[in-house]
């Protein structure tokens, strides 16, 4: 779930020019309540089949929306001969408890492409801690093969083959109480590097690369927000927002200005340089400024080119475009577009041609609850 991650992307739109880790960290602690009240009641609606309306990240009391029920208990996730997963999601029993089961508040889950839901209860999950509200990261390789989270038994990350079962731990640990705070967690395609950072739990905001392979970890500028990272370990993406423009830098390279704000971008692309964007609904030189339909924009992330702005064709007028992934050709990266309004449409993920605009559907999130997808940036 995103759901605490949101608030850096809300603080975003925002116009004055800010320091972004200690806002972020500000807004997230003074909001933590209701978020845990939000997943809760969102979580209780799945289980039970009941009713609760989302708009724009809030509870409402029109339009309501009957969520599909989803079962109490589910199989652990095996060791290993496991298909390729959909999502991830943290899942909320419904009160009051029910004797002689075995169901856990606030574990994550996943499902995998044939709609198998398995309990991944090596990974920390959603937690009220005395003042903090907990959740340990969860990455999910675009083909859907391994997954990443933190492990609340080693007090550390891993990586799992969900075929073989294999299990690469992260050379470093993490205290648990060190999740407090905005937290992001980016998997290369392969899975084999990681890039965590955090906002607030520490002094200051922190940044890792990892390689599980080699054992070794880098320490980066831990004020840059973390967008992907690539199988060479070396083509790190990293943006850092202000009022109204963006820097991007890939590590080793001079950064680049764009003229908007925003945390709307994709993985760097195949060639190492070509980044697609989520472009603004806002005109900022026009009074007053009126609402315009989302566009994708590329930009060459080295030299900061940027290309004419493209409109995503064939999504239904009820959707709207939300966040970008990994990339599935040369000129196609994935689109997740999401219902404009409850009840507006089912989410579905694309992959849109960023020369030509057309789509072509991947597949749909077949509930309210969409968590965390495959290779999403988000």
């Amino acid at each position: 779930m995103n759901l605490l991650r949101d608030e850096l992307h809300r603080i975003a739109d925002e116009a004055p020019q800010i320091d972004l880790a200690e806002r972020a960290l500000k807004g997230a602690k003074h909001r933590r309540a209701i978020t845990l009240a939000l997943v809760v009641a969102t979580a209780v609606a799945v289980l039970t089949g009941g009713v609760v309306t989302v708009v724009n990240g809030g509870l409402h009391g029109e339009r309501p929306i009957v969520l599909t029920p989803v079962p109490e208990v589910v199989p652990a996730l095996p060791k290993k001969g496991v298909g390729p997963l959909a999502r991830a999601y943290t899942y909320f029993c419904p009160p009051p408890p029910i004797d002689g089961t075995d169901c856990v508040d606030g574990r994550w889950r996943v499902v995998t492409t044939s709609g198998v839901t398995y309990e991944l209860a090596a990974a920390l999950g959603l937690r009220n801690v005395g003042k903090q509200v907990l959740l340990g990261p969860v990455a999910i390789t675009q083909n859907g093969r391994r997954i990443a989270y933190y492990s609340e038994k080693q007090q550390a990350f891993e990586v799992r083959d969900l075929r073989s079962g294999r299990i690469w731990k992260a050379p470093f640990t993490i205290s648990k109480d060190d999740l407090d705070g905005e937290n992001f967690l980016r998997l290369s395609p392969s899975g084999l590097h990681l890039l965590y950072a955090n906002f607030g739990s520490r002094p200051k905001p922190y940044s890792i690369l990892i390689d599980v392979v080699e054992g070794k970890t880098t320490t980066l500028n831990g004020t840059w927000l973390p967008v992907s990272v690539g199988d060479d370990g070396s083509s790190v993406t990293q943006v850092m927002l202000y009022d109204s423009t963006t820097r991007i830098r890939v590590l080793g390279n001079e950064p680049i200005t764009i003229k908007e704000a925003t945390h709307s971008f994709s993985a760097l692309g195949p060639d190492g340089r070509t980044l697609a964007r989520i472009g603004s609904t806002r005109d900022r030189d026009a009074e007053p400024t009126p609402e315009r339909p989302r566009t994708i924009v590329t930009i060459d992330a080295i030299s900061g080119r940027e290309n004419p702005e493209v409109t995503p064709q064939g999504i239904p007028e009820g959707l709207s475009p939300s966040h970008l992934g990994g990339w599935v050709s040369d000129t196609e990266v994935t689109l997740l577009a999401v219902p404009k309004l409850p009840g507006a449409g089912t989410p579905t993920l694309y992959a849109v041609n960023v020369h030509t605009g057309r789509t072509r559907q991947l597949r749909t999130i077949d509930s309210e609850t969409i968590g965390v997808l495959p290779g999403l940036v988000g």
